[in-house]
């Protein structure tokens, strides 16, 4: 079911809604707003949110469960969880 994650750790808490728990949180952002553009997104490990509310997030470069570097495995728009402008 997770094969197309890292693993199936990472998988569910990204499939999680993000009003639920702790959970992974895929964003793109534009080039232009990276100073590494080859890297547009970025990876947050958040508590439950809801629109509106301040996010407290934690940007991370590594898998916390199996160590994947995240930004050589998810390079495609389809692991994109949540819009730029929220964070």
């Amino acid at each position: 079911m997770y094969q197309q994650f890292c693993c199936a750790r990472f998988g569910i808490r990204h499939e999680v809604s993000r009003e639920d728990g702790m959970n992974l949180r895929v964003v793109k952002r534009h080039p232009d707003d990276q100073p590494d553009s080859r890297n547009i997104y970025r990876f947050y490990v958040t508590p439950g949110y809801r629109i509106g509310q301040e996010v407290k997030r934690l940007n991370i470069r590594y898998c916390p469960f199996c160590g994947t570097d995240l930004h050589d495995f998810y390079r495609s728009d389809q692991f994109v969880n949540e819009e730029p402008d929220i964070f």
